[in-house]
Formats: C-alpha cells, sequence, structure tokens
C-alpha cells in the first residue's frame, strides 16, 4: 500500500510544522507525518521549514542566528499564539500513535549544510526511541548519508538534479551513498521512470502531490510514500480505490 505523509503536518490544512498542524494530523489514518528541522544558535533542533524565521513567524533573520530561548518566544503564524517546536516536542505529540516521523534535514543560509545536525537528529531519535519509527530525508545526497543510522532514508530529488543527472544516475549515486530510497517531484514521475528506479532496485516515493489527479496519479504508480499538503483528499481518494 502507498503510504500517505502529512507533509508539514498538513500545510494546506493548518498553518505548517506547528502544533496545531500536529495535533490535528494525529487524529488522521495517515502513515507518516512530514517536518523539517534546522539548528538554533544554541545548537537546539527547532521545527521549521525555512532557514528565515520572516514567512512562518513574527520574527526574522535566520533561524541559525537565534538562540532557542530568543526563538520559543516567537509566534507561529495563523496558530492563535504559538510558538515553535523542538524535536523533542514534536517526537512527544506523535509518540502515542502508531504515525512514523518523516524529518527532512534542512540546510542552512545559502543551502550550507549544518555540520553535525544528522549525527543531532539520530541521536534524538536514538534517545526518544523513535529511531526505528522513523524515516530521514533531504535534498543533499551528503546528509542523507551522514544519517545512515536511520531505518529508513530518502534522497529526495528536484527536478534541475534529476534532469542533469538522469534517472540512471541518480540510481548510482543513491545506491554509492547506500540512500535505498529517491523521492521524485510528483510531475516528473511517471511509470517508465518508476519501473527504473525499482530495477535499480530502490524504492519510490514522490513530493508536490496536492491535487485530485496528482494523488490519484501517484496511487495508480503504485509508490512507495508520498508528501502532500492535503492528508485529508489523499486519504479519502486511496480509501475510495478500496
Amino acid at each position: 500500500m502507498t503510504e500517505i505523509a502529512a507533509h508539514r503536518g498538513g500545510a494546506l490544512l493548518w498553518p505548517e510544522n506547528s502544533r496545531l498542524a500536529f495535533e490535528n494530523a494525529t487524529r488522521l489514518a495517515v502513515e507518516q507525518v512530514e517536518f523539517d528541522v534546522h539548528f538554533s544558535a544554541d545548537r537546539q533542533l527547532v521545527v521549521i521549514h525555512d532557514a528565515t524565521l520572516d514567512r512562518t513567524t513574527d520574527g526574522s533573520g535566520p533561524v541559525c542566528e537565534q538562540s532557542w530561548d530568543t526563538l520559543s518566544r516567537l509566534v507561529v503564524r495563523g496558530t492563535g499564539g504559538q510558538r515553535l517546536l523542538l524535536l523533542d516536542e514534536a517526537i512527544e505529540i506523535f509518540r502515542p500513535t502508531p504515525i512514523a516521523l518523516r524529518i527532512e534535514l534542512k540546510p542552512g543560509p545559502g543551502r550550507v549544510p549544518y555540520p553535525g545536525l544528522a549525527a543531532a537528529v539520530i541521536e534524538t531519535l536514538r534517545r526518544t526511541n523513535m529511531l526505528e519509527r522513523s524515516i530521514i530525508t533531504s535534498f543533499q545526497l551528503g546528509s542523507v548519508h551522514d544519517a545512515a543510522a536511520a531505518a529508513r532514508l530518502v534522497w529526495l530529488v528536484t527536478p534541475d538534479v534529476q534532469t542533469d543527472i538522469g534517472v540512471a544516475g541518480l540510481c548510482a549515486l543513491a545506491h554509492g551513498a547506500g540512500v535505498p530510497t529517491l523521492g521524485l517531484r510528483a510531475n516528473r514521475l511517471d511509470a517508465a521512470i518508476a519501473a527504473e528506479v525499482r530495477a535499480a532496485g530502490l524504492g519510490i516515493g514522490a513530493w508536490a502531490v496536492n491535487d485530485a489527479a496528482t494523488i490519484t496519479r501517484m496511487l495508480d504508480l503504485a509508490v512507495d510514500a508520498f508528501t502532500t499538503d492535503r492528508p485529508d483528499l489523499a486519504l479519502a481518494l486511496r480509501a475510495a480505490r478500496g
């Protein structure tokens, strides 16, 4: 069965990566919840998508230039006053559920990887006994490779990288890095590409799966998993197929 991941908790339903989104996502029959982590200035693992604060909070500037004490006082837009979460806090929201954590390792400003981010995330998951219930993803292959201790790894691939390298090249790089699954943008994934990836011995997933037609197409391709900002719609369409 194709697994459904609530992207940023369900970003077209609730404020992304927020407690509100995550608590609502726990009530859905999704298999996974996707969210992002950055380092703060004092190396706390902060759940936020962007490298900067401006779009989703009432703060501004790079996440990594602020201490957690400062970040914890910011309000996530649209939540009615809720603050940012730490990875530990997101874990505790989902611990009572069967939902797996799909954690994207984000780079800092200028798309420069944070040294030690993968190791810090793995240590937190191990300490909280959630490592076996987690999937680690990144658009940066080196970051995924750094998280090799995780039970499940996914290299997310942008359309430009897919064009430049080709599917065979992607598969070769993934094998070389010990990463078992590719995640392609849905509009760059068809039956022939899915078959090529599977023939190379890799799993295949999709991202940016947000409308009914795209969701249906990914279900038809029987991808391993996809992330969606509309997990409610994805669940309804999957259930309708029996």
